[in-house]
């Protein structure tokens, strides 16, 4: 089992080289096919409701501005593809009148890896360009999300793996085991649920690393995790303490007004990652 198809979502050209290097080991690893794709954010319509003026005045400022830097993250993307030797694919996409989200999710669906950057709330294009929480619970496939802070890790190093016994834990688990089979030591931490309102079935980590053990993963069980206030810092403060280079875990949330809405654990680690974390939802 391999990651075959790889993409990489291009959005910021300060951070463009910060999320190529996670992107480019993992299709180098795997012999993977590498897609940049960059999505033109859409333009702004606001309704004015002026007399003796237009009804709606058309901002495209923040749309010219990505198009200016599209040609240096393409540049850079395709540098780091033949520096690895890989065959990749670029593509520049329009959003026209819908959201970035919503083109990305239509490429995002036939891959096999989805990398994306962590967002930046310092950032002016953040509300149309950092779309990773989006990538997660939408896209169905595995989401590698690389920090903006913290040293540059290898994904194949120390992995912990986030275990609870729910479905979205399960899920990332074995959507990371070509990951897994490949990481230099693999621990699988197991955190009480119930911290979050919701009650899972009581499953010991050990069932799950005896499960991945077939699979060829050599890992153990940390002991059983307390969460302190919230589970995100909980699962932080773990990956700190065991040294990870790269976190495993479900993204949890659910629907809201036609939104959805991350839970706890999922909107902290967002918030506050200083190392990859790989979710499925």
């Amino acid at each position: 089992m391999a990651y075959k198809t790889v993409l990489v979502h291009c959005n910021d050209k300060s951070r463009i080289v910060r999320v190529l290097g996670p992107a480019v080991e993992a299709a180098g690893t795997f012999n993977a096919h590498l897609i940049g794709l960059s999505v033109v954010p859409p333009v702004l319509v606001i309704p004015t409701g002026m007399p003796g003026t237009p009804d709606t005045v058309v901002i495209d400022e923040h749309c010219q501005t990505y198009r200016r830097e599209v040609p240096d993250m393409k540049a850079a993307f395709e540098a780091a593809g033949r520096e690895r030797g890989l065959v990749t694919e670029w593509l520049d996409v329009d959003a026209g009148s819908r959201s970035v989200a919503d083109i990305a999710l239509e490429h995002a669906h036939a891959v096999d890896l989805i990398v994306a950057s962590q967002a930046e709330p310092k950032w002016a294009g953040t509300a149309h360009l950092d779309i990773a929480d989006r990538l997660a619970v939408g896209s169905g496939r595995p989401v590698l999300i690389v920090p903006n802070a913290g040293e540059p890790r290898s994904i194949f190093g120390k992995v912990l793996v986030a275990w609870n016994g729910r479905r979205e834990a399960a899920r990332a688990a074995f959507d990371a085991l070509p990951l897994l089979r490949r990481a230099r030591e693999v621990k699988v931490a197991w955190v009480n649920p119930q911290s979050e309102g919701d009650v899972a079935g009581d499953v010991p980590a050990a069932d799950i690393c005896t499960a991945l053990a077939r699979h060829g993963v050599k890992c153990e069980a940390t002991e059983a995790v307390r969460p302190h206030a919230n589970v995100g810092q909980t699962l932080l403060l773990q990956a700190q303490d065991q040294g990870a280079d790269l976190l495993v875990m479900g993204c949890y949330g659910h629907s809201r007004l036609r939104e959805f809405v991350l839970g706890g654990a999922s909107e902290h680690v967002l918030r506050h990652m200083t190392i990859p974390v790989l979710m499925s939802h």
